[in-house]
């Protein structure tokens, strides 16, 4: 199994700090992004580290150190991104965590008659996800049919 760091949420962390900087840095820091989204992760905390020692103020400076010191300390789960993407290997869970999320809205909102609870939500998406990963086969079913035996 290979750990890599989520481009999902390096890139909230870039769009946060964007949003703090304003439009004066914005070419700088999509440099940097584009350097880090290429594998290129000393290249893009160098550019980050100059950014944010000519950053005057506070605020955006302290943005800036939280972003270098988040991928700093998880350098060795950066990857190149644009090359997992032109080999169609995985690089974000954008898309299961936006499925997971339109699960459990789908079942938690107030105005609907049938609602799950924490508890119950959770073994419906640990089954799903079982089967996401073809597990079901191994694992699932055969919990799932020893399960009323236990009961009784």
């Amino acid at each position: 199994m290979e750990c890599i760091l989520d481009w999902l949420h390096i890139g909230k962390k870039f769009q946060n700090v964007k949003n703090a900087l304003g439009e004066a840095f914005t070419t700088s820091l999509e440099s940097a992004k584009w350097t880090l989204w290429h594998g290129n992760v000393n290249d893009a905390l160098t550019k980050l580290a100059l950014l944010r020692d000519n950053v005057s103020e506070e605020t955006q400076r302290s943005k800036l150190t939280g972003l270098y010191d988040y991928l700093h300390r998880n350098q060795a789960y950066l990857v190149n991104y644009d090359a997992r993407e032109q080999t169609s290997k995985t690089y974000t869970s954008q898309v299961a965590a936006s499925h997971v999320e339109a699960l459990i809205n789908a079942r938690h909102k107030r105005t609907k008659k049938m609602q799950w609870t924490r508890e119950g939500a959770h073994h419906v998406l640990q089954i799903r996800a079982m089967m996401a990963s073809e597990e079901w086969e191994s694992k699932g079913q055969g919990a799932v049919r020893s399960a009323p035996g236990a009961v009784a």
